[in-house]
């Protein structure tokens, strides 16, 4: 099984393919695997870089309840150092959607292109309608902590438009670790990124799908106008996340992204 070492926890990673290196982030606690039509796709003319982000699947666990988003980032550039590759283009779903942001924040030499699906990018309560959806998400964050079963159950409900991702995700869950989860669900909440993607200079896709969870077309449009290089498309038909739900037109759209000089 490949590991490396990072911060002191054991970080799974895999690698496909040869050429211009590509990151992918998992959606939250689903793991390396939920990438298999991307890596199966991009891996001819990429290096595809999957890994288990810390505190999931086969990797080690969150250190704390602090910096969580720290940790991970500096995981990911780490797992670059540890292939030799200084910069990647780096894409993320959901809550990999804002690690992927994160680590672009804070790593920003390290980033060829980056790619946004299904995520948000500033949260701060500066509305009344922000100040309830960052309250219910706290609030639901516990959700985290059901049984896998009844966490099971809900993902087969909830995605049973797209039985791909149904039956991905309602698997992904029963090896769920509740605590864990809770500490990512948390540490993404809060966050304001516009700033340090407005300093620095390679070029960003947003992608989102159109059926996807309240308010996330809304903040995907709020990076595309706070972030004016940002070029969003909305994928129809779609949840989040939207490489599980709509892999092949997802593929597509980022097939042209990273193939445009």
């Amino acid at each position: 099984m490949p590991v490396f070492w990072s911060g002191g926890a054991p970080i799974y990673y895999e690698t496909h393919g040869r050429g211009r290196p590509l990151v992918l982030i998992h959606a939250i606690s689903a793991g390396a695997g939920m990438w298999s039509a991307q890596v199966e796709r991009f891996s001819q003319d990429h290096r595809v870089i999957v890994f288990d982000a810390r505190g999931v699947g086969r990797s080690g666990p969150i250190s704390g309840w602090w910096q969580v988003r720290d940790q991970i980032a500096d995981d990911i550039a780490q797992l670059l150092t540890h292939l030799a590759e200084e910069q990647a283009a780096v894409c993320g779903v959901s809550f990999g959607g804002v690690i992927a942001q994160h680590f672009a924040a804070r790593h920003p030499e390290r980033v060829q292109r980056l790619i946004v699906v299904d995520a948000y990018s500033d949260t701060r309560p500066t509305s009344v309608g922000k100040a309830l959806w960052l309250a219910s998400v706290y609030a639901g964050s516990i959700s985290n902590l059901l049984p896998p079963a009844a966490l099971a159950r809900l993902m087969r409900d909830q995605y049973r438009r797209w039985p791909h991702a149904a039956d991905y995700l309602a698997e992904a869950v029963t090896r769920l670790r509740p605590l864990d989860a809770l500490k990512t669900r948390c540490a993404i909440n809060l966050v304001n990124y516009p700033p340090a993607l407005n300093a620095a200079n390679y070029p960003i896709l947003g992608v989102v799908g159109e059926n996807s969870w309240p308010r996330s077309l809304t903040f995907m449009e709020e990076l595309r106008r706070a972030v004016p290089r940002t070029h969003l498309i909305r994928v129809p038909d779609s949840n989040d996340p939207t490489p599980l739900c709509q892999p092949e037109a997802f593929n597509a759209i980022l097939a042209d992204f990273l193939n445009d000089q």
